[in-house]
């Protein structure tokens, strides 16, 4: 009797129609950037990446001298896997602010979305991998696993392809 319910429930089991298992409320939703500033300074050389309209405007300055200018125009599908990496580097935990003392590089993430903002920013301090609601614990070891999965979302929808990150 035991085994003629397992096969009654096996066989509703696999009469189910079959879905693909998927997150469904993701920390940031498919959305349009009505803003979007990232800038990140590093000994004087400073790569800015800025919305406007529809196009991106990518910058590289040394010292003041501009190396790079650049024009993007990034397809949905390209926002698409930003808004997903963007995810995957828990963005959406990070503080507004990282602060660690003396000299190092500085950082700033600036962005609109129709139904939220955000804004974080670094000086010499990156979000910690694990915790990223507070910095790292050793801010000389450079950035962070989460900010440089940001960092390289943010190259990738610039077409700026850098290394992946470690974990």
């Amino acid at each position: 009797m035991a085994r003629a319910g397992i096969l009654i429930v096996l066989a509703l089991l696999f009469s189910l129609p079959l879905r693909a298992q998927h997150v469904v409320a993701e920390p940031f939703p498919p959305a349009k950037f009505l803003n979007l500033y990232i800038e990140r300074d590093e000994k004087g050389a400073i790569i800015s990446v800025q919305l406007q309209g529809d196009a991106l405007i990518y910058r590289t300055t040394l010292e003041g001298k501009e190396l790079e200018n650049v024009t993007l125009h990034p397809t949905d599908d390209d926002w698409f896997k930003f808004v997903q990496a963007l995810n995957a580097a828990k963005v959406y935990t990070w503080s507004p602010k990282y602060y660690y003392p003396g000299q190092g590089p500085s950082w700033v993430v600036d962005f609109d979305m129709k139904d939220r903002q955000f804004n974080s920013s670094g000086t010499n301090e990156f979000p910690k991998a694990g915790d990223e609601a507070n910095g790292q614990a050793n801010p000389a070891s450079g950035p962070s696993v989460p900010f440089q999965l940001f960092w390289q979302a943010a190259m990738t929808l610039v077409g700026k392809n850098p290394q992946p990150a470690s974990k």
